[in-house]
């Protein structure tokens, strides 16, 4: 359930950006997450419409971007895979580097 406290700081980082703005509401909140982190998105959701009541959020709408691991390969180059691995998932060379897939930041977020 880190869930909750994942979106309880997205809406509390949100908030305290859009008030540097002088904005009075926020409309939508932009998330990227890797693939690698192990969050659900319906809960980060669920948990984030409770987060934003009485909140210059309340209402918004939470879209969450999926950020893929790239396995970067001698041969292949940089190649999208589903999960941490230690194989080229397009030539199946070992020993590749695993780039990405474990971010967790704001992207956006739009006020009025």
């Amino acid at each position: 359930m880190h869930e909750l406290g994942i979106a309880t700081e997205i809406v509390a980082a949100a908030v305290s950006e859009a008030q540097k703005h002088g904005a009075v509401k926020i409309t939508t909140v932009t998330i990227r997450v890797g693939v690698l982190r192990g969050i659900v998105p319906e809960s980060v959701r669920m948990f984030f419409e409770y987060a934003v009541k009485g909140t210059l959020a309340e209402g918004a709408a939470l879209e969450i971007e999926e950020e893929p691991v790239l396995v970067s390969c001698r041969d292949c180059g940089d190649t999208p895979a589903s999960g941490l691995t230690v194989s080229c998932p397009a030539c199946g060379r070992d020993g590749v580097a695993v780039k990405g897939g474990d971010s967790l930041r704001i992207v956006s977020i739009d006020i009025e």
